[in-house]
């Protein structure tokens, strides 16, 4: 039951090894990822990046500008990620590379030119079609003596034939055909330019029927010609050079991780975080490339700045996303995960009581674990999500069957609990108590907390210490003891479990000082002022944290009253609701209540884990643990 509180054994680790290795190392580190490795300004290392490197860096850049350009102009888009999967020949690649991306863009720009010009082409047969359609022969524009003719399209089709000129206009679309006598030609073309016209003329002159059909036919075999070419470029390149950019990108990240290193002129210094679990592996990877010519150093003891990851059960594994939400929890902190999944579940179920609706979240959930599943994100955040949608619908289920709801009605099955619209008073008392119950194991736990990081003061005596929290549960117990029995506190009880508590309080700082060593308060008057305010805020923040908690009730409620507006709207279409109208009420209810309302929901018990329970105990700072990985991802087409 204790290890699902536990977080896993992270140790500071230290590999030194002859640098000739280094390359095969990170990559086998980068393939395995159990490695968290330290930066330069993080680790203690002192040494600095060989030139060398920096060199390397620089060419595997330029190497894979050249491949992603290439990749581009094929309408390949790379990954981001990659892995080294060959032996690297830089100088042999960025020739290659070069040479090919020089072939693609020849060949590109070739393709480009020929479809313009076919484009231009079929522009001038579409011009000549549009002449035989206005019943002129494309040739008189180039034969007529007598009269001026032009052709040409137009900005501004809104406009007639102006009458009384000594020139005639057809328009078919955008297009013009005019005729003049030679000496009106002027004031034809000046009424034309004044509607914006451009002049085809000469595109239908200098091009014959025959010339133009016959120069579609080669333009568009030529195109054939070089798309057949084109893709089987493709085809061969393309491999090739998914290939190398993976390649690249993973020895960039070889490279990079490098900058986290110290080396000298023979060995190298690797410096990290890693789960002592991993140990073995660890080992196993570097004989595999080493041999004997390695030295490992894992620390005997945890430090309390090393990076966190959290080792849950796959049962409460997708509740990681609720806390990751606000921080990673620092070593000197539990896991909250599966008191999380305990309380967020349980609240959403008492907000979401309904057998039918909450089945089909569950079926939500199920849904999405499958489709995140099928992209191969087994830990992604929308498996996360799914994870959370199933449990939180199987306890809405479970509450339904309490509250006796089947899709918003409560006539199909008797409430092995109680209803809430009938119980309205037993609904709120149970969720206070339930606020109460979830506001003491948040105080419970931040003193474990404060034990564990070594800070008895504040775990006794500070506000959301002992000294609280006792005469927190003291009231709360009196308080339901005289709403069942009448019997009001002893004056026993309030000076042990109240007035003792209050005094320790107010003289934490001193007691800090005497049994801790604490720094003692510089002025008692300003001590005085603020243990008073202190107090009164202490009162009210806990009257409002669990008053707050009423709200699971409220939304009980709400749940129940849009059921029953459900019904009403159907009873209202049809008494004895079997009509088509008063069916699609009742399923369009639903469908609005589980959107609604398990939004709403979800968010409420967001609200209350966050600001009423986590804020008890949960600060949030750790470092989240983040080995050093490669990782395969083909390109896109």
């Amino acid at each position: 039951m204790v290890a699902m509180f536990v977080k896993s054994d992270i140790r500071k680790v230290t590999i030194a090894l002859e640098r000739i290795f280094y390359q095969d190392v990170y990559l086998e580190l980068g393939r395995a990822g159990f490695v968290h490795l330290f930066r330069m300004e993080e680790s203690e290392a002192s040494g600095v990046l060989h030139e060398q490197y920096r060199e390397e860096e620089t060419s595997s850049r330029e190497i894979l500008s050249g491949i992603e350009t290439a990749l581009n102009a094929l309408n390949i888009r790379p990954g981001k990620e990659g892995l080294a999967l060959k032996m690297l020949d830089p100088a042999g690649d960025a020739a290659y590379v070069s040479r090919t991306r020089s072939t693609i863009e020849r060949v590109l720009r070739l393709r480009t030119s020929l479809q313009e010009s076919l484009d231009a082409t079929l522009r001038r047969i579409s011009y000549r079609q549009i002449l035989k359609n206005m019943g002129v022969d494309p040739g008189k524009l180039s034969t007529a003596r007598l009269i001026t003719m032009v052709f040409g399209r137009v900005e501004d089709t809104d406009w007639e034939m102006p009458s009384g000129e000594d020139f005639v206009l057809e328009k078919k679309g955008r297009y013009v055909l005019g005729t003049a006598r030679p000496r009106d030609a002027g004031s034809m073309l000046a009424f034309l330019n004044h509607h914006g016209f451009t002049d085809l003329s000469d595109d239908v002159r200098k091009h014959t029927a025959d010339g133009s059909e016959h120069r579609k036919e080669m333009l568009e075999q030529r195109i054939r010609s070089l798309d057949a070419y084109i893709e089987d470029l493709r085809e061969k390149m393309i491999p090739v050079l998914i290939n190398m950019h993976s390649a690249y990108r993973g020895y960039e990240e070889v490279l990079g991780a490098l900058k986290m290193s110290a080396f000298s002129s023979r060995a190298m210094f690797i410096t990290g975080w890693m789960d002592v679990a991993d140990k073995d592996r660890l080992y196993t990877l570097l004989q595999g490339i080493c041999g004997d010519r390695f030295m490992v150093t894992i620390s005997d003891t945890r430090d309390p700045q090393a990076p966190v990851r959290l080792r849950n059960m796959r049962l409460l594994k997708p509740f990681e996303l609720l806390v990751e939400a606000i921080g990673t929890p620092a070593n000197s902190e539990i896991d909250p995960t599966a008191l999380t999944a305990v309380t967020f579940v349980l609240m959403f179920g008492l907000m979401f009581g309904d057998l039918g609706q909450g089945l089909v979240l569950f079926l939500c959930g199920v849904l999405l674990r499958w489709i995140a599943l099928k992209r191969g994100g087994r830990d992604s955040k929308l498996s996360q999500a799914g994870g959370i949608l199933i449990a939180c619908g199987l306890c809405a289920a479970l509450c339904g069957v309490l509250y006796g709801s089947v899709f918003s009605s409560e006539h199909i099955i008797p409430a092995v609990w109680f209803h809430p619209m009938e119980n309205i008073m037993r609904l709120f008392s149970i969720t206070i108590l339930m606020g109460v119950f979830i506001i003491v194991t948040g105080l419970c736990v931040n003193i474990i907390n404060n034990f564990l990081a070594s800070r008895y003061t504040q775990a006794l005596f500070e506000e959301k210490g002992l000294a609280v929290l006792i005469p927190y549960t003291a009231i709360v117990f009196f308080s339901m003891r005289y709403l069942q029995t009448g019997e009001g506190p002893k004056v026993s009880e309030v000076s042990v479990l109240i007035a003792v508590p209050f005094v320790v309080f107010c003289l934490r700082g001193i007691l800090g000082h005497v049994l801790f060593r604490k720094p003692r308060p510089q002025s008692m008057t300003e001590y005085a002022i603020e243990t008073f305010v202190e107090i009164m805020e202490i009162g009210i923040s806990m009257l409002a944290n669990t008053v707050s908690f009423i709200r699971v009730g409220a939304f009980a409620l709400s749940h129940a009253g849009l059921s029953i507006v459900t019904y009403t709207l159907a009873g209202m279409v049809d008494p004895a609701m079997k009509s088509a109208g008063a069916i699609a009420i009742i399923i369009t209810g639903n469908i609005f209540i589980i959107g609604l309302e398990g939004l709403v929901c979800a968010i409420q018990s967001m609200r209350l884990e966050y600001y009423e329970f986590f804020s008890k105990f949960f600060k949030g700072d750790g470092v989240a643990f983040s080995p050093f990985t490669l990782k395969a991802k083909t390109s896109e087409v």
